[in-house]
């Protein structure tokens, strides 16, 4: 049981324990609500479906408890009660807001229909209950994940030191053999954050992705054949590895494992989210050399973007599209492999609506993206950059707007 999980678990029984002791209140006061298409919904209500979901939160943890495996369907699960329940309470009082507000309004004007502005109220009372399960379901998922990533960090660790011991004791094949799995384990992992399957590979594979990743330059790629070779030496070989040679992977398998990791952190992203604002009124205003530190964060955090960073940097890439793309063009100018990288996720990126309701808005961002575009490629008097801009063009005109249901 990880720590995240010991913590979720504390506060969804903390919190259902927080709600029997309101129950007294809610007894003297449950039968207080508000009316809608003849049905009135009262406190007493909108507690007991409190009560529903988190109990239900409460069982879903209990089966991950007892489960032999992690099972991610429960953690789902759970996470999405437990955000229903904390969205209900200030839905509940929204609504009953709402309701109030349109009877007023129907007091005073008497020709809209009281049924149109409890419906309206309604609308309202689900948008707001929409973004706030949307929001805790997303917070709860990323903190699970960084605890996730964190655990495993914590289990490479042991097995590091594992193999350190082992040299110690003069066991050097077996000290070789676990230092690789370490290796192995964080390559696959920052692999997978960035969406590449690593499902049955071996490590041969799994060094040429982490160069097509660039994660690491040449010279640590070669290192890691290295530390391949001398793994399959230990495997096969009994009594091949040296005390010398076991130290020197030990030592590798080290310092690779701190340039893997530093090659995950998402300095450029953090620093973007930052002074987002600021950056967005430096690319509105296009002025290259103000520019120049918030594009490049912009190149880092999409070269080592993970989980759903490459959408939260969405608003950045529009802000200059729309209004000087010559800075994207530069950005990626000289970088083909980076440009492709992201062209095949600009159309899911800058034109696809997960809250729904917002698609007319993407079909104006697009149209004025192409415009700008377009704009761009009739005045540029670099035969490169048109090139660049042509085929950035050429994605995204083809691009579809699309709204997640």
């Amino acid at each position: 049981m990880d720590d995240f999980f010991k913590t979720k678990v504390g506060f969804t029984i903390g919190l259902l324990a927080a709600v029997f002791t309101i129950k007294p209140l809610i007894d003297a006061n449950g039968s207080f609500g508000f009316a809608v298409f003849g049905l009135k919904i009262t406190i007493e209500y909108a507690y007991l479906f409190l009560m529903a979901c988190l109990g239900l939160a409460v069982y879903f943890i209990s089966l991950q408890f007892a489960s032999k495996r992690h099972v991610s369907v429960l953690d789902k699960a759970s996470n999405a009660c437990y955000a229903v329940a904390l969205a209900t309470p200030p839905v509940f009082i929204a609504f009953w807001a709402l309701t109030v507000i349109m009877n007023l309004v129907g007091r005073v004007v008497v020709q809209i229909p009281q049924s149109v502005l409890t419906a309206v109220a309604g609308v309202i009372a689900g948008a707001l209950g929409n973004y706030l399960y949307k929001f805790l379901t997303n917070s709860i998922q990323f903190k699970l994940s960084r605890a996730e990533k964190e655990q495993e960090r914590k289990n490479d660790l042991i097995v590091l030191a594992r193999a350190s011991d082992l040299f110690n004791s003069g066991m050097y094949d077996l000290s070789v053999l676990e230092s690789s799995k370490v290796v192995e384990s964080i390559i696959r992992r920052m692999l997978d954050m960035r969406g590449v399957s690593v499902e049955n590979i071996n490590m041969y594979e799994l060094i040429r992705l982490i160069q097509s990743q660039r994660l690491l330059n040449k010279h640590d790629i070669e290192l890691l054949h290295e530390i391949r070779k001398y793994r399959n030496e230990s495997v096969h070989t009994v009594g091949k590895i040296s005390r010398l040679t076991a130290e020197r992977v030990l030592n590798l398998s080290r310092e690779l494992i701190f340039k893997l990791e530093q090659s995950s952190d998402s300095v450029g992203y953090a620093w973007l989210e930052n002074n987002r604002k600021k950056v967005i009124e430096l690319f509105k205003e296009g002025d290259t050399r103000k520019s120049k530190k918030a594009l490049e964060m912009l190149k880092m955090a999409w070269k080592n973007r993970d989980g759903a960073v490459w959408l939260e940097i969405a608003d950045f890439f529009e802000a200059a599209l729309i209004h000087n793309p010559n800075l994207i063009i530069d950005m990626f100018d000289n970088d083909e492999e980076l440009l492709d990288s992201w062209l095949e996720k600009a159309e899911v990126q800058l034109f696809t609506d997960f809250s729904g309701g917002q698609k007319e808005r993407y079909k104006k961002v697009k149209n004025a993206i192409l415009q700008s575009l377009s704009e761009y490629m009739n005045n540029t008097k670099s035969p490169e950059k048109l090139e660049v801009a042509k085929k950035i063009y050429g994605t995204l005109e083809s691009a579809e707007v699309r709204e997640i249901d």
